[in-house]
This record gives structure tokens, sequence and C-alpha cells, in this order.
């Protein structure tokens, strides 16, 4: 039996990246350590915040909403509520359920097809492809923007904006590159548009699911792909296999690039994210 290396209870994962074993409460302590550090890079909780939590069902978008539910619930100055962004399926179902679960209000249903986007006319041969994460993350800035929140927070976890950011070198797409970043340092968000944040950034999907099920979270597992899409998350994927620490190492380039060629500032003074960590 594989021991915690925090304590001796039994661990039930282990991290290639890091080289830990974990057992469930240190598992859980170390998700949320990740979520609470990504949270204040944004500098946005300082003071009052309307945030609004994009719900598409699956595990990211439940587990983000219950997380930042246990982090804020002593602060009366951060109101949050959901959109369910429905693509006619069971996601929004399973969206709708988690939102019962967590006991967040829901303020819009967004009745769209969020996973896909018209790249050409059906009736004439044509097809549809996913979103890319960029794509989806401006849609929902502008949702945000509607029902005056002040930023919004999506369940994209380390596979997922990794993969966005592999597919975006591929292409040289220095435009959806700038967005995607944004979500790491809010303050450079594009002029008129609402901060979009991705707190699980720097957590594996597997660990993702992982909490969710430790949790009993209703969620979805079903996932829209075009083949580029799948072969790239296939390479990437087994690639990180190999090499433990790939993805974090897509997510940090990132971070490090200067595309506006202006100094990176840390917030100062920011308020405590819950009364325990005063």
């Amino acid at each position: 039996m594989t021991r915690c290396c925090k304590c001796p209870l039994p661990a039930m994962i282990y991290q290639r990246y890091s080289g830990m074993h974990l057992c469930p409460a240190h598992f859980e302590d170390d998700v949320q350590r990740k979520v609470r550090e990504t949270l204040r890079q944004t500098g946005l909780f300082a003071h009052g915040l309307r945030l609004a939590l994009a719900m598409d069902g699956g595990k990211g978008s439940a587990v983000i909403a219950s997380i930042i539910k246990k982090l804020f619930e002593r602060r009366r100055d951060i109101d949050l509520f959901a959109l369910i962004l429905d693509d006619q399926g069971p996601g929004a179902q399973a969206a709708r359920i988690a939102c019962q679960q967590l006991e967040i209000a829901v303020e819009a249903e967004i009745n769209s097809p969020w996973t896909l986007v018209d790249r050409k006319d059906v009736e004439n041969d044509q097809i549809l492809d996913p979103c890319s994460l960029s794509q989806k993350m401006r849609m929902m800035a502008k949702i945000a923007h509607e029902v005056k929140a002040d930023a919004i927070a999506t369940g994209h976890d380390l596979d997922e904006v990794a993969l966005e950011i592999f597919i975006t070198y591929l292409d040289g797409n220095i435009d959806d590159l700038q967005y995607i970043r944004q979500g790491m340092r809010p303050a450079r968000c594009e002029r008129g548009m609402i901060p979009t944040i991705q707190p699980l950034r720097r957590i594996p999907g597997r660990e993702v699911r992982l909490y969710a099920l430790q949790h009993g979270l209703c969620f979805f597992e079903g996932r829209e792909e075009d083949e580029r899409h799948k072969e790239a998350r296939r390479e990437l994927t087994r690639f990180d296999s190999r090499h433990p620490g790939t993805m974090y190492s897509l997510l940090r380039s990132l971070d490090k690039l200067d595309l506006n060629n202006l100094i990176d500032q840390e917030p100062k003074g920011a308020k405590p994210l819950s009364e325990g960590e005063k």
C-alpha cells in the first residue's frame, strides 16, 4: 500500500509531474491551494465583485463553482451567480443539477449551440466545427457583460488550456494567444471586454474529474471536437505522459510572453479570499 507523502494515510492519486502520492484530504488541499493562488494572481478579488460562473455541465464548471463558493462564502461583497450555457443537450441539464446541489442562483440560460460554431451552411454540404477556447471566452464575456457581471470564471483545466496554447502556437494566431493570456492577467483584458479567468488552469483534467467525483458533483463528460483537435489532444497527451510537466511548460511559456511589451505587476494589498485566511 502506497502512503501519502504528507501523512501516514493511504494515497488515492499519484502526480507524475510533482512526484507526490496524495491521500484524499491532501489531494483536496492541493487542488484548492492552486485555485487560491490563481485567483490571487488575477487581482480581481481585493474588493467587491459580481462574478459570473460559466456552467456548461462539464466537470470543470461544477468543480470551480464548488470551490469558489466555498472560498467566498463569508465574503458578503462577492456576488456569485451562474450562467448556464445551454447546448440543447445533457450538458445543460447537468449544469442545472450542479447549481441546485451548490445552491447557486442561475442568472440566465443561454440557448445557443455553445460547443459549435457554423463554419459552413449545412444545406450546402457545410459543416459544424467546435469553437476554439478564445471564441468561447469572447462569447461568454459578451453575455456576462449583458447581465452586468464584473468578471466571468470558466472551468477550463490545464489540459484544455494547454491544448489551445499548443494549437495556437501551431497556427501562429497572435490574436487568440493574447486573448487566452488575458485569462492569466485580467488587467490586460481587451478594451470593453469583461475579464475572463480560468481558476483551474493549473490543474490536470484527470484531477478535476477526481475532485468532482470525490465531492459528488453532477457533470457530463461528453466533448465536441473536430479531428484536428482530437489529433492534437492525442499527441499532446502522449508527449506529456512520456515527459511529465509538458502541459505546465506550455502554460508557463504563455505566462512569460510579453506580447504587449508591458511589465507584469502583481496586485498589492489584496483582501483575503476568506475569513480563514486572515
